[in-house]
């Protein structure tokens, strides 16, 4: 995994937890300027993965994202139930 997604990875991780997270709150964790966080949470609102604050600059996870990415039993049968 190059350092890039590593660093990709880390920023989902920390959005995992689904609670809001400004641009500013990450940026320190994941070792990347605020610039890039931004765009990458931008990125991942574009395709419905978080919802994006422009104004606020924070950003939440989507749950439909977290089923998808962490399968577990429980929620198992949901995705499988939608494809």
């Amino acid at each position: 995994m190059s350092n890039a997604e590593k660093q990709m990875d880390a920023v989902i991780r920390i959005l995992e937890d689904q609670k809001h997270y400004s641009v500013s709150e990450i940026a320190p964790c994941v070792s990347i300027s605020a610039k890039k966080v931004e765009l990458f949470l931008r990125f991942l609102a574009k395709y419905g993965f978080v919802t994006y604050d422009e104004n606020r600059k924070k950003a939440i996870i989507c749950a439909d994202f977290l089923l998808h990415e962490h399968p577990t039993d429980s929620n198992l049968d949901l995705i499988i139930k939608r494809k």
